[in-house]
């Protein structure tokens, strides 16, 4: 029987440009979707389309609780969307499982967004977005 991974101990490394790599707290959740562009190779006279995979990306999101006392690394996240110039050289490595540090998602990216909100009577999160730069190493 397999053996379930529940979510709420992944985790996600960060390390921007001249900084070092760290964990980033006060995770709730992150996501990755990564897409394969397709080429269309069909010939005249066939009766199928066929096609052949092409490049590589992906993009997603990291939930993250607001954390007034959050130190110099979750800020560094939350705040290098105000980066202009950004040579897309951050690493991130997202992992579904804290225990286990070999099982990660590895990429150079860039954080494209940040969602900043205070709703009454709900804990204030922040949502930020990012697209991967180059290529993505999965170890899962």
């Amino acid at each position: 029987m397999a053996t379930a991974i529940k979510g709420d101990v992944g985790k996600i490394m960060f390390e921007n440009a001249g900084g070092t790599e760290a964990e980033i707290g006060a995770t709730r959740s992150w996501s990755l979707s990564i897409t394969k562009d397709t080429m269309e190779t069909t010939n005249q006279g066939d009766t199928a389309k066929t096609f052949i995979g092409g490049l590589i990306s992906g993009e997603g999101s990291a939930e993250l609780l607001y954390d007034t006392a959050g130190n110099s690394d979750y800020q560094a996240f939350i705040d290098d969307v105000l980066v202009t110039g950004d040579a897309g050289d951050a690493l991130f490595e997202l992992f579904p499982d804290s225990a286990t540090a070999s099982k990660k998602i590895s990429f150079a990216g860039i954080i494209t967004g940040a969602e900043y909100g205070a709703t009454l009577g709900e804990i204030q999160v922040i949502t930020v977005n990012f697209i991967t730069n180059g290529a993505i190493t999965s170890a899962i």
